[in-house]
């Protein structure tokens, strides 16, 4: 009875995959700001967590030529990318709960991040995560045009997956995922259970559209069963 009641409110789960499935958040900060440092700017890592997560790599660097005014030179990313994939082959693990509750959701799920594939694809073997996302259920940023807070990504999952926009769950530690998951008529969830996760970062998912904030990834199946959609 249960499995037909979260059935009914939900189609599909799409969840974001930095901050929530893989606690790589702040490990992955710490690489941009790093990687900054080598070309003699300084972006502390605090300041990419609170502005940047979730965004593109292609939009990071972006914004902080707008907003510190930095030249970002050619090869820039390539080196962030290339770093961070060989800080997390070496230390990546899932956020707590993730491996023990994903077999019990009752609906179908993938995954909807603004990582590019290679990184995806590597983590997902290195934590365990791939029994879990075939790559028919692995949705990179660098599928659509345009990345979070765009609704690009959401709505192409959503289609790839044969499955409505109101029908769909998202869940998100970003503002900029947040922000995409509500444009693109969803219901989002804000999660809070990686290690960078704040009070504060949770008033910005609520401020910014988050339909119910939790910190527990064991929580997830009974959150499904009692949330009703945004039909």
């Amino acid at each position: 009875m249960e499995m037909k009641k979260m059935s009914l409110n939900f189609d599909l789960v799409i969840f974001d995959f930095d901050g929530v499935l893989v606690d790589s958040e702040t490990m992955g900060c710490q690489v941009w700001s790093d990687v900054f440092a080598r070309h003699g700017m300084n972006v502390p890592a605090k300041d990419i967590m609170d502005k940047y997560t979730g965004k593109t790599g292609t939009l990071i660097c972006s914004l902080i030529e707008q907003e510190y005014g930095y030249h970002v030179p050619d090869g820039l990313l390539e080196e962030v990318n290339e770093t961070t994939e060989r800080v997390m082959s070496k230390e990546l693990e899932t956020v707590p709960g993730v491996l023990e509750t994903l077999p019990l959701l009752p609906l179908r799920f993938c995954i909807a991040s603004g990582s590019r594939p290679k990184r995806l694809n590597l983590c997902l073997d290195v934590t365990g995560l791939r029994q879990f996302f075939p790559s028919e259920t692995v949705f990179s940023s660098h599928f659509v045009k345009n990345g979070k807070p765009a609704p690009d990504l959401f709505l192409y999952a959503a289609e790839k997956m044969g499955v409505s926009a109101q029908r769909c769950l998202v869940v998100e530690d970003s503002v900029s995922g947040v922000v995409a998951g509500k444009a693109a008529g969803m219901t989002v969830f804000g999660f809070l259970g990686g290690s960078h996760s704040t009070p504060e970062r949770g008033i910005h998912l609520k401020e910014n559209g988050a339909d119910l904030l939790f910190d527990d990834f064991y929580r997830l199946p009974m959150l499904l069963e009692n949330q009703p959609s945004s039909r």
